[in-house]
């Protein structure tokens, strides 16, 4: 068979597979038993400066504010009031921002090799610079199925975001991909003293220094949604392997200004380290606000608090940020925001970290599609004399939605 012959049978067998499949809308498909599955996902790709007061780096990131990932929803209808769902959400970040490190001496993605005890070869990447940092496999966000009926609320079960997730970041500004709020570009970068030589490190991270108190995260659990009312609605799971969590929601509208809020509590002295749980404290609080005028100003801000159990002092920490959507393109609005973020007492007692965030964000509406820019500064403080080095770390990208 020649190479016309080839081209041709191949696109004639795509056409046929187009017109066979039931197509309800772009990305959604219908199977035999009447649930509807929808395919989507992101790539979110930067170029990421970081000079940590002593060297300077940078590399090609996956902005971990919104990490590349891809997902599969599925959806049934029982009757007029129940309904049935399945979400199956998978992310892989390539060189994720978080895990960018200015010392990092395997730019290169170098494997290693050895042999097993049964002769087999063993090959591992041992790489962790500019090339190949970082995850290299793909993570379980979401692996769950909930049953929803219209008067009673919701039950969702499996690997999924707990109650308590997401109640420290109520936005309502589209600058998101610039400024998410703390050390989420830097989190592994190390701090460095005004005494060290460039070629020098400590072991102490920007990361470990700043939460958001944004409770358990995603986990496997049990949780239930109540019905919306009057614009509240409350929420609380029980977390696998001991642990549980309660939130109370608020969205609504006066006059131009749309409002939105979160509080929860979460049990963080029962629950593992990975879904935000520590041994050293019980209770953790958090609330988070976010007010937007028709105009386009707006701003938000949370507070949170994490009792330490013992000798050592509470850690907290707060936000605000302000933001501003302009109508400057018929492409889309361009979003611009400024924060401020501190937390005290994070490692240890008298530690102090700052952060200044800055960033803008235009939207091309009809792609799908985010470019942006966000400037991160940080500087940090402990009990000791010990002088520490400030951070300043550049990102700029896309976020290309499917």
């Amino acid at each position: 068979m020649n190479i016309k012959t080839t081209l041709k049978a191949s696109v004639a067998a795509a056409a046929l597979f187009a017109v066979a499949v039931p197509v309800a809308e772009a990305g959604t498909v219908s199977n035999g038993n009447g649930n509807s599955v929808t395919v989507s996902g992101q790539i979110n790709k930067a170029w990421m400066y970081v000079d940590d007061g002593k060297s300077e780096s940078s590399a090609i990131v996956d902005n971990d504010n919104s990490g590349s990932r891809f997902r599969i929803l599925g959806s049934g209808k029982v009757n007029e009031a129940v309904s049935v769902g399945t979400a199956l959400e998978v992310e892989f970040q390539d060189n994720a921002s978080n895990n960018f490190q200015v010392n990092d001496t395997n730019g290169d993605g170098a494997t290693t090799g050895s042999v097993n005890s049964d002769g087999a070869a063993s090959l591992s990447n041992s790489a962790n610079g500019n090339s190949g940092f970082g995850q290299t496999y793909f993570n379980q966000r979401r692996m769950e199925a909930f049953i929803s009926h219209k008067q009673f609320g919701k039950i969702s079960i499996g690997q999924g975001p707990t109650a308590s997730d997401g109640t420290a970041e109520t936005n309502l500004t589209n600058a998101g991909m610039a400024v998410y709020g703390g050390a989420t570009h830097f989190g592994d970068v190390l701090i460095r003293t005004s005494d060290q030589a460039e070629s020098a490190f400590g072991s102490k991270k920007w990361g470990l220094e700043y939460t958001n108190f944004d409770g358990a995260g995603r986990t496997d659990r049990i949780r239930y949604d109540s019905p919306t009312f009057a614009g509240f609605q409350v929420a609380a799971s029980t977390i696998s392997g001991g642990g549980a969590d309660v939130a109370l929601r608020y969205g609504g509208k006066f006059g131009g200004v749309a409002v939105k809020a979160a509080a929860s509590y979460l049990n963080v002295s029962s629950i593992g380290s990975s879904s935000g749980g520590t041994t050293d404290a019980d209770g953790q609080y958090t609330i988070s606000a976010a007010a937007k005028h028709d105009s386009g100003l707006n701003i938000r801000g949370h507070y949170g608090k994490r009792g330490r159990i013992e000798t050592r002092d509470d850690t907290s920490g707060y936000n605000v940020t302000l933001g501003y959507d302009a109508a400057l393109s018929s492409m889309g609005n361009t979003s611009f925001a400024a924060g401020y973020n501190k937390v005290d007492n994070m490692q240890a007692d008298d530690d102090e970290a700052e952060f200044w965030e800055f960033g803008v964000v235009q939207h091309l509406k009809d792609a799908g599609t985010e470019l942006y820019v966000g400037v991160n500064m940080a500087e940090h403080d402990d009990s000791t004399t010990t002088n520490y080095e400030s951070i300043t770390s550049v990102i700029a990208g896309t976020r290309i939605k499917f």
